[in-house]
């Protein structure tokens, strides 16, 4: 047991470290960590994903409210940003939940590793505006296709975690916004995505059957409080870590983040 707090204390430290510095609110960093552990302690398939989904929103809306008030602090957090996305976010992340009640384990790790490999795509392929803007634009941040984009990327986040710092943050960053200005919008909006769709899945998994002892719905309170305790230690290294580093460079880790991740989920699920 005490091998599997460790490993729980360490993801959560790494996750808060990824949520500082890429915005992105450390699900992704979470899930590997979780299956790992749930199917270590015996936790049945058919609940596994949903688990470990709805304790990496959980321990992304910590990570995400530190990270927001942090990146507040150091000027980076735009509150008009926030605000004219968020509302469509929230609509998201009510509808990502509502669908992942509904989706069996496997076809919720199947989206999760898809999705993951879209990510790493579209960051490959991406070309940013080399422009460092420091506030919204009325015409930047308006218009069905934007309001359209930023409902999907709360879709994805309450269905699979992350959400707005895979699907909106390259365009923010397309627009012309500076790397840590997109990162703190995107961790805010992931704190929102994880509060909403935390919600969902632990009223979803009240009826269910077979789940680990002190599971609230599908949420896992022992590594929740793990996972919360590591995150709140590794939020503030990366918020540092990006400001040390140049955008091109934090592309590049987020890049090779995102592959770590989805090798590992591979490799776990062979």
């Amino acid at each position: 047991m005490t091998d599997i707090i460790i490993i729980y204390l360490a993801a959560g430290v790494f996750s808060g470290f990824v949520s500082g510095l890429f915005g992105v609110g450390g699900a992704f960093a979470l899930a590997p960590a979780l299956i790992i552990t749930l199917t270590l302690q015996g936790v049945d398939d058919t609940h596994l994903m949903h688990l470990t989904i709805a304790t990496s929103l959980a321990t992304q809306l910590v990570t995400a409210i530190l990270t927001s008030v942090l990146r507040h602090r150091t000027g980076d957090l735009q509150i008009p940003i926030f605000l004219r996305i968020a509302p469509f976010v929230g609509i998201g992340a009510i509808i990502g939940a509502t669908i992942g009640d509904f989706l069996t384990s496997d076809v919720l790790k199947i989206f999760f590793m898809c999705f993951i490999g879209f990510a790493i795509l579209r960051r490959i392929f991406q070309r940013p505006n080399t422009a460092n803007k420091s506030s919204a634009g009325e015409a930047d941040l308006r218009g069905g296709p934007f309001w359209l984009l930023s409902v999907v990327s709360g879709i994805s986040g309450g269905l699979l975690g992350p959400g707005p710092a895979i699907v909106l943050a390259p365009l923010l960053r397309r627009i012309g916004f500076a790397m840590p200005i997109v990162s703190a919008a995107s961790a805010a909006l992931a704190g929102l995505v994880g509060a909403i769709a935390a919600g969902g899945y632990i009223v979803g998994g009240f009826d269910e059957v077979g789940l680990p002892s002190h599971s609230l719905g599908y949420l896992y309170l022992p590594g929740f409080a793990c996972l919360a305790i590591g995150a709140l230690v590794g939020s503030p290294m990366g918020i540092r870590f990006s400001h040390t580093v140049s955008d091109k460079m934090q592309s590049r880790l987020f890049l090779a983040y995102l592959s770590a991740v989805l090798i590992t989920m591979i490799t776990h699920s062979l």
